[in-house]
């Protein structure tokens, strides 16, 4: 079983428009209402690929009823920690017009310190039934940076490898507790190291400072343009096929769930990145945050290009 976790999960509601024009009242053509987060899009993307998993993390309020509520429709099998706040909305305006997306997300919820506490309590039981762990997205409210750094040391304990998606100050506490795996976005990077991925003098000296917490394998996407990575000390530039994008959101995640679905079955090298970078194309030519298609990915990831640098 892969555990994912999300501290800050969210309601996210789409609505359509033919165009979004600043100032004016809109009626939206039609709206939809999906579970939010990086943690349930890996969930949902492992799920469709076979993986056993199980998504945890903090959900309160009407707005958490509502998210089990869909985890449960779409048979995402879930056990959060219940809190005393009400988990966050998240609004996207596509454009039908021009495919143009625009998101507006609330505050993260407050978290107490016995519910943080409750999370640790119970992925410390799970563990010995994980086979991996994903850590996915930022946290909710500040005073609990490091929580990501506590949950990689509990699953060190056990020999679990980790995968690391987030940004600021939890990654880079969690960079210090030594994740197996780590996928920032550029612009995720450069908030927390101040390392621009697009100046090429940057890549090399990113990829090793991520590479000195001790993972293996290190993404840096940077939306449909070609992704810097680390596997095994090789550094690799991977260029992802071009594809009619529908909707971008949850690319990422879908990459990390292909990842690990991967690196689990023993994938050889190559094929594995190949492999994940296709899961994110697939996802981006898909209306659904965390799509995934093993059929799908397959035929797709011959036409990663993948080079040594």
């Amino acid at each position: 079983m892969i555990l994912t976790i999300t501290p800050n999960p969210m309601l996210d509601k789409t609505l359509w428009v033919p165009r979004l024009e600043h100032g004016l009242t809109h009626r939206a053509g039609r709206l939809a209402e999906i579970t939010g987060g990086k943690g349930l899009n890996v969930s949902r993307a492992l799920l469709s690929l076979g993986e056993t998993t199980l998504a945890t993390g903090f959900l309160g309020g009407h707005t958490g009823a509502a998210i089990r509520h869909l985890l449960d429709a779409e048979k995402i099998p879930h056990a959060f920690i219940e809190i005393a706040a009400t988990t966050r909305t998240g609004f996207t305006v596509t454009e039908t017009e021009n495919n143009r997306h625009t998101a507006v997300f609330e505050p993260g919820h407050h978290l107490q310190a016995a519910e943080v506490e409750a999370l640790l309590a119970f992925v410390q039981q799970m563990l010995p039934q994980c086979r991996a762990l994903a850590l996915c997205g930022s946290m909710p409210c500040p005073g609990f940076d490091h929580m990501y750094a506590d949950l990689i040391h509990l699953a060190a304990a056990r020999h679990v490898p980790v995968f690391l998606d987030s940004y600021h100050a939890p990654l880079r506490l969690g960079l210090a507790a030594g994740p197996q795996f780590l996928k920032p976005n550029r612009d995720e990077l450069l908030a927390t190291l101040g390392l621009d991925m697009r100046a090429a003098a940057h890549h090399r000296q990113a990829l090793r400072l991520l590479a000195e917490s001790g993972a293996t394998h290190i993404f840096v996407t940077d939306a449909e343009r070609p992704v810097h990575l680390l596997a095994q000390g090789i550094h690799y530039l991977a260029v992802p096929p071009a594809i009619t994008c529908v909707n971008p959101l949850g690319s990422g995640d879908a990459l990390v769930a292909a990842f690990l679905y991967g690196w689990l079955r023993q994938m050889p090298e190559e094929e594995l990145l190949c492999f994940a970078i296709a899961a994110g194309s697939v996802n981006a030519g898909n209306p659904l945050p965390g799509y995934a298609n093993l059929e799908e990915i397959t035929a797709l990831a011959p036409r990663v290009r993948l080079e040594r640098i």
